[in-house]
């Protein structure tokens, strides 16, 4: 009787192959392949917002809302802002220059597509530095604030400013403090 195996040498050349490519995939990883959650990202500036009466006071800002403005004077929308009473806000600050605008409304409102609030723009400036942080998470920016300022207007609810930390490298602290 005349056995005959279930694969024919060059189908057991292909299986090898398979199972060796396979192989060299699963060993090939390195523990910098996968960037873990809890890896430090670009931290965006966090500003506080106090009452200008009592200055130590931390003071919510109803209906608080950010929006960027480019170099056009055109408005940006920031991802992930919601229109939220808060005291605290953290803002992305642009990669590819050393400002930044952006306009905080005080009692936004968007009802049939008008905006209703009292918006001040805000200016930061800064100088960037660039980290390498491994192979699979790439490059993060860390920032050093030069100037903060609020712009004047007719309407203007932030009356003043100070620059508490000017390194921004985590969102774990406050860099500037607002008064209104």
């Amino acid at each position: 009787m005349n056995k005959k195996s279930p694969l024919t040498p060059p189908e057991m050349k292909k299986h090898y192959l398979f199972f060796s490519l396979i192989t060299l995939l699963i060993f090939s990883c390195e523990k910098d392949d996968i960037c873990a959650d809890t890896t430090q990202t670009t931290p965006r500036v966090v500003i506080e917002f106090y009452d200008i009466q009592a200055r130590d006071e931390i003071k919510a800002i109803p209906g608080l809302f950010a929006i960027g403005v480019d170099s056009d004077g055109n408005e940006v929308p920031i991802h992930n802002e919601l229109v939220l009473t808060r005291s605290l806000i953290a803002l992305p600050l642009q990669n590819n220059s050393n400002q930044t605008q952006f306009k905080l409304y005080k009692s936004y409102a968007l009802t049939d597509s008008n905006v209703s609030g009292n918006p001040d723009v805000i200016t930061i400036t800064y100088d960037i530095e660039t980290l390498y942080v491994s192979r699979a998470c790439g490059y993060i920016n860390t920032y050093t604030i030069q100037t903060f300022s609020i712009g004047s207007d007719s309407d203007q609810w932030m009356r003043n400013s100070q620059i508490l930390i000017t390194q921004i490298t985590n969102e774990n602290e406050i860099h500037i403090k607002v008064l209104h």
